[in-house]
C-alpha cells in the first residue's frame, strides 16, 4: 500500500505538471532531433552508396574451397562492393588453415577480417556478414550435392545439379547481396542518428529533474514528514526509486513511439524496443538516485550539465568527427561518451534488428544498474535518516 501511495503521488504530480513536462522531456528534444535531422540528411550516406571496400586476401588454407571463396570475392557479383589489392588495403581477409575442411563439416573455422586505420569497423562488419552468407550457402550447396549423389541415378544427376546450382547462384547475384545484406548492415539515417542523440539528452534532463526533485523534498521538509510515518530509509528509497522509474519509462516510451509512429526511427522489433527502454530507464533512474545520495545539489547538477554538453556536442558533430584523423575521434566517442552504452545498444537495434546484436549492451546496462543500486543501498544505510 505504501508503494502504491508513492506511485499515485508521482502520477498526480506528473498530471499536474504534464504540459511543462511534455514540453521539456518530449516536445523539445523531439523538435531538436527532427529539425537537425532534416537539415543533416545530406551528411548521412545511404546504404546503397557505400563505397567500394579495398581488401587484401591472405590464403593460409590453399584448398579448393578457399580458392572458390577467392573467386567469389573477385567475381562480377562483388565488383561493386570490393576491390582486391596487393597493398594499401582497408581490410585484410585471412582464410585460416582448415577453412575448407571446416566448411564441408559445418565446423567453426571463421575467416578473419582485419580493419586497418583506413577502414571502417561498420563496413568490416558488413564484409563479415557477406562472408558468413557465402559460407552458409556453400555448406548448404555441399549438403545438397551429397544428397543428390546418394539418392539419384547417375543419368539424373547432371540435370538436377544444374537446376540446384542455378537456384543457389541467384542467392549471390549483385542485387540480392546489396538488398539482403547491405540494407541489413546499413548506416543510420539522419533522423535515426539524432533520435538516439536527443533520447540520451532527454534522459540526462530527466535525471536532473529527479535529483532536483529529491533535493526539494529534503529542503522543504517533505522527507522529514514522510520519515515520521512507519517507514524505513530502505523502504523510502525503494518506493521512491520505483515511482521514479515509472516516470522515466513513461516519457522514454512517449519519445520513441512518436518517432516510430511517423516511421522515422525505432521501427524494428517492438518487443526489443520496449526491452531496451525498460533497461535504459532502469540505468538512468539508478544513476540519478546514487548521484542525489553522494553529492550536493550544485555538484550533481554541474556533473550532469557537463555530461549533457559533451553528449550533445559529440552526437551533433559525430559525422564531422568521422572525417577527422581517419575517424579516430569518432571511435573514441563511441567508446567513452557519457551515453556510449545506450547509443551503441540503440544503434545496433536500428542497424541489425536482432537480439544478439543488443544482448551485450542490455546485459552491461543491467549489471551497471545493479551495481549502482547496491552502492545506493549501502549509502542509504550509512546516512541514518539524513538522506532519502
Amino acid at each position: 500500500m505504501k508503494l502504491l501511495a508513492f506511485i499515485k503521488t508521482v502520477l498526480k504530480s506528473t498530471l499536474k505538471n504534464l504540459l511543462n513536462q511534455l514540453l521539456i522531456f518530449s516536445v523539445f528534444p523531439l523538435l531538436l532531433g527532427l529539425v537537425i535531422g532534416y537539415f543533416s540528411k545530406d551528411q548521412f550516406v545511404p546504404s546503397s552508396e557505400i563505397p567500394v571496400m579495398k581488401i587484401m586476401i591472405n590464403d593460409e588454407d590453399n584448398s579448393i574451397e578457399s580458392n572458390y571463396f577467392i573467386e567469389f570475392l573477385k567475381g562480377q557479383e562483388m565488383e561493386s562492393l570490393v576491390e582486391i589489392r596487393e597493398e594499401d588495403a582497408q581490410y585484410i581477409v585471412t582464410i585460416p588453415d582448415g577453412y575448407g575442411e571446416g566448411l564441408l563439416n559445418n565446423e567453426n573455422v571463421p575467416v578473419e577480417i582485419g580493419v586497418t586505420e583506413e577502414g571502417s569497423q561498420s563496413q568490416g562488419n558488413m564484409l563479415a556478414e557477406i562472408i558468413d552468407k557465402y559460407n552458409e550457402g556453400m555448406y548448404i550447396n555441399h549438403i545438397i550435392q551429397k544428397s543428390i549423389e546418394e539418392k539419384t541415378l547417375p543419368e539424373e544427376r547432371e540435370a538436377l545439379f544444374q537446376r540446384v546450382y542455378g537456384k543457389i547462384a541467384e542467392i549471390y547475384n549483385r542485387g540480392l547481396i546489396e538488398n539482403n545484406i547491405i540494407t541489413t548492415k546499413k548506416s543510420l539515417t539522419s533522423y535515426e542518428h539524432f533520435s538516439i542523440t536527443f533520447l540520451s539528452y532527454m534522459l540526462f534532463m530527466m535525471m536532473t529533474s529527479l535529483i532536483n526533485g529529491e533535493y526539494i523534498a529534503r529542503e522543504s521538509g517533505v522527507y522529514s514528514r514522510i520519515m515520521a510515518a512507519p517507514i524505513t530509509n530502505i523502504q523510502y528509497f525503494n518506493y521512491n526509486l520505483i515511482s521514479s522509474y515509472i516516470f522515466v519509462i513513461m516519457f522514454n516510451l512517449l519519445y520513441v513511439l512518436t518517432y516510430r509512429v511517423f516511421g522515422l526511427s525505432f521501427t524494428g522489433s517492438m518487443f526489443m524496443l520496449i526491452i531496451i527502454v525498460l533497461i535504459q530507464s532502469l540505468l538512468g533512474t539508478n544513476m540519478a538516485a546514487l548521484l542525489s545520495l553522494i553529492l550536493k545539489k550544485k555538484a550533481s547538477n554541474a556533473i550532469l550539465s557537463a555530461l549533457m554538453i559533451v553528449q550533445i556536442i559529440g552526437g551533433v558533430t559525430y559525422v564531422q568527427l568521422e572525417k577527422i584523423g581517419d575517424g579516430v575521434l569518432a571511435r573514441m566517442l563511441d567508446k567513452y561518451a557519457p551515453d556510449a552504452l545506450i547509443v551503441s545498444t540503440y544503434r545496433n537495434y536500428l542497424i541489425y534488428d536482432d537480439f544478439n546484436s543488443i544482448k551485450t549492451g542490455l546485459m552491461l546496462m543491467i549489471v551497471a544498474s545493479l551495481v549502482l543500486y547496491i552502492i545506493s543501498l549501502i549509502r542509504v544505510k550509512t546516512k541514518r535518516g539524513e538522506a532519502w
